[in-house]
């Protein structure tokens, strides 16, 4: 009989607690060297579709996992709402965040569900249905709403989701009676199309388009057409020549219209001259007066002169006779 070797037993045992050692430190790293954060929020809805292992995101980003889906825990015994203990990584949170999301104390915590942290359940696909949990900074969040009887895990307030408003609503919409009014309005569609003399109908839209075709294939309508182009072309061309002579024709108003107004304005100016010669203020009223009179005395002797040569021809010879005494 062969016997064991102890140094070959002992290396075997030896190697195989190193590699247990290796496999728990492997499967545990994630815990060893990222350190997670036990926070639960509890969903009045149902949880369908969320698995443990879903992924614990705040507004799109991954900072986390579910850890386990309950049904009750630590809330009163008339409260039905669904507890969901999830695992937030601290590490992954601080290398993606500054201080918009710190969870490192229940403190902190607090800040941020006073400034609008909740939580809800938002659908990874309305295909598949699978749901993750999300936290988001709602702007004006409604009040927080809290569970524990006592405090044993990081509690943030929830808010219903998009998915759960959604059901909400259909279940509120009366699918029985759409159904029916549906299968009324079918039934009459279909005993209104019963009614149809359809044979009729195709033969008139037949009729009709072949009527159609033969307006649009005939000499009279291309006729039309080319004679309405044509005076198209004629009115284009007639407004281009218009165009073209009201801009001269418009020019020479202006100048013309320029030129009476200057005319108005000097004759303005001599009617005025004239007025402040002829006003009561000015000598030369007087003075035009004046020789008007002396102009009519010296033509009342010429015209004296005249009467006088008239009787007397030979006066410009022999002079005027002396009177007699």
């Amino acid at each position: 009989m062969k016997t064991s070797n102890p140094a070959a037993l002992g290396l075997f045992l030896v190697i195989g607690l190193a590699l247990g050692v290796a496999g728990v430190l492997i499967f545990s790293s994630a815990t060893l060297f990222h350190p997670q954060q036990k926070c639960i929020p509890y969903f009045d809805g149902s949880l369908k579709g969320l698995n443990p292992g879903a992924p614990v995101k705040f507004r799109g980003v991954t900072i986390g996992k579910v850890d386990q889906i309950l049904i009750r825990h630590n809330q009163p015994s008339e409260d039905f709402a669904m507890p969901v203990i999830v695992a937030v990584d601290k590490k992954l949170v601080q290398s993606k965040s500054d201080e918009t999301l710190q969870i490192g104390s229940q403190a902190h915590v607090n800040e941020n569900i006073r400034r609008g942290l909740r939580g809800r359940l938002d659908a990874e696909s309305f295909v598949t249905g699978v749901l993750y949990v999300g936290l988001d900074m709602v702007p004006v969040a409604p009040p927080a709403v809290f569970h524990q009887l006592k405090p044993e895990y990081m509690e943030i307030p929830t808010i219903p989701s998009q998915v759960q408003r959604l059901l909400d609503h259909l279940e509120q919409v009366d699918l029985p009676g759409i159904s029916a009014k549906l299968t009324a309005l079918l039934a009459r569609l279909d005993t209104s199309l019963g009614h149809l003399d359809l044979p009729q109908i195709n033969a008139g839209v037949t009729n009709l388009l072949g009527a159609a075709n033969q307006l649009l294939a005939s000499p009279e309508l291309t006729n039309s057409v080319q004679a309405a182009r044509r005076t198209l072309e004629q009115a284009q061309a007639l407004l281009a020549r218009i165009d073209g002579r009201v801009d001269p024709l418009a020019d020479n108003l202006t100048n013309t219209l320029f030129e009476a107004q200057k005319t108005l304005a000097d004759m303005r100016r001599g009617a005025q001259n004239l007025s402040d010669l002829l006003g009561p203020d000015n000598s030369f009223g007087s003075d035009l007066t004046q020789a008007l009179e002396q102009l009519s005395n010296a033509g009342r002797a010429v015209a004296d002169l005249a009467e006088f040569l008239q009787r007397n021809p030979n006066a410009l010879l022999a002079g005027r006779k002396k009177p007699k005494e």
